[in-house]
């Protein structure tokens, strides 16, 4: 039997590294041969849904198995209606986030799926494929919803895999043929907290296992030691435990010979000088910071704690040893309305992160907001990316202004000038945005250059009584007078490598 793998990456240079598990353990626990098992990156740029059908059919699989995320759910489907048409006989398994939570709902609109994985899929698929090679069927399978004939069946939920060790590791040569590219490393999987726009934890009832420190150290080791652009320590929350945090990082700088630079994502509560010091040793180059909201009512609504003095103290930790960060905002939560979000947003920028990200709220399958979405009288669209819609502290037209707001703000954001204009008194960030939108709308401006930026910029000083020579200069040195004044084009930010934590799987 031979099985094929296959996904649509976000970003170019990441691995597939969720296929290379399944593939791992396929091979090393279930028997399967090597060569019978391929992982197949679908081409990126191709959105022609004929023609990624045929690609997967040249691969001649028995079963193709996809792994779908909220960038490329859509495309993956329509690939596999063309696979179907092609290859008539062929198996498809659909496993990931993006089915996972709503396996009936896909298997019912879309009959040409035999089979959706509704959790983690190394040991669901592999069940799969052994029931498949014994001519079985899939009814002792846990974890899994499938065709059979006309109908639907849903079996009982999977074990929940508690030692994580017994996965075999895809992190060696035989499984790695990728240079240059993210070498993504779990240190452990799920999340403690009950944010529900969150699908981190995935709904599991052990909400946080990790691998051991051992294997953690002999992974990394072998990257270090490898032609990488970066290493992605993918943990929802590294420091959770500051202690293992800190041995991961000591490990890291003392056998990172290359300088490899190394992201992920961090609760800043859980920060202290020592943390920071040895990330910074380690040579972490990006961490991301969620704060999502201030508001206290909109905290509770979501499930979210915020415990600001240590919140604080973990972002002047991140700023004294001079770490990269970028704070990110989440615009359309429950409760918010654009007043509260503002203070936000406002509070956000006073604390002068490296960057700063405001995302639309999206109502993601599977996530505690996706399932009392009705409670909250929360709208959204209802295919990816799910972004709301309405709530009753924001409607409709709230929103679609929000959506503007959002795509002002990362401009604003990244302009040096600007960041620099909201420290003056009475000056807020909120209202240098609402100020260019004003202006762009009175000029009906798509897009502005440099040249506009700088006359936007003089116009907004003269109206607050700031001189404004030293931000029209320092305007002029950002954007060239006929450059399109849109993205972040401050000298030395680096490259945004991963869509997470927008989607926040």
């Amino acid at each position: 039997m031979k099985i094929c793998l296959a996904t649509v990456h976000a970003y170019r240079n990441s691995l597939p590294l969720a296929l290379m598990y399944i593939q791992a353990n396929l091979v090393e626990r279930h028997g399967h041969p090597f060569e019978g098992v391929e992982v197949f990156e679908l081409p990126r740029e191709v959105e022609d849904a004929d023609e990624l059908g045929r690609l997967l059919a040249e691969r001649n699989a028995d079963v193709v198995a996809l792994s779908c995320y909220i960038w490329n759910g859509r495309k993956l489907l329509a690939a596999a209606r063309r696979l179907r048409e092609l290859q008539p006989t062929v198996k498809i398994v659909l496993g990931g986030p993006e089915v996972g939570p709503i396996a009936r709902d896909v298997l019912d609109q879309h009959p040409y799926i035999d089979v959706v994985v509704r959790g983690e899929g190394e040991v669901p698929f592999a069940e799969i494929i052994d029931a498949w090679k014994a001519g079985q069927t899939l009814n002792e399978v846990a974890g899994i919803c499938f065709r059979r004939g006309e109908e639907i069946v849903e079996t009982a939920d999977a074990t929940i895999l508690r030692d994580l060790n017994l996965l075999p590791s895809p992190h060696n040569d035989k499984y790695v043929t990728y240079t240059g590219r993210v070498a993504q490393i779990e240190t452990q999987r799920g999340c403690v907290f009950r944010c529900n726009f969150c699908f981190y934890n995935k709904d599991l009832s052990i909400r946080n296992r990790r691998f051991e420190l051992d294997r953690v150290k002999q992974e990394l080791h072998y990257w270090l030691n490898r032609d990488v652009h970066s290493i992605y320590l993918m943990d929802p929350v590294f420091n959770l435990n500051a202690e293992r945090a800190k041995e991961i990082c000591r490990f890291i700088a003392e056998h990172n010979h290359k300088g490899i630079k190394v992201h992920s994502e961090i609760w800043a509560e859980f920060m202290d000088d020592e943390l920071a010091r040895l990330m910074k040793a380690a040579n972490v180059y990006w961490l991301e910071v969620g704060l999502q909201t201030t508001d206290d009512t909109t905290l509770a609504a979501i499930e979210r704690r915020l415990r600001m003095e240590p919140f604080l103290k973990g972002i002047e930790c991140l700023k004294r040893h001079n770490l990269y960060f970028e704070l990110q905002l989440i615009y359309g939560l429950p409760n918010e309305t654009p007043e509260t979000f503002r203070r936000s947003l406002d509070f956000a920028a006073s604390l002068e992160p490296s960057e700063l990200s405001v995302f639309m709220l999206l109502v993601l399958p599977g996530t505690e907001l996706w399932r009392k979405a009705k409670a909250l009288d929360l709208t959204f669209d209802p295919d990816p990316p799910y972004q709301v819609h309405a709530h009753p502290s924001m409607d409709a037209d709230v929103i679609r202004a929000g959506e503007r707001l959002v795509e002002a703000i990362n401009v604003m954001v990244g302009s040096t000038a600007i960041r620099i204009l909201q420290r003056e008194p009475g000056i807020t960030m909120s209202a240098i945005v609402d100020a260019w939108n004003t202006w762009r709308d009175d000029r009906g401006l798509p897009e502005m250059t440099g040249a506009q930026m700088r006359e936007f910029v003089k116009e907004f000083c003269d109206d607050h009584g700031v001189p404004s020579a030293f931000y029209e200069a320092m305007v002029a040195r950002e954007y060239p007078a006929d450059a399109v004044a849109a993205g972040r084009l401050v000298p030395g930010v680096p490259p945004r490598q991963y869509p997470e934590p927008v989607v926040a799987r």
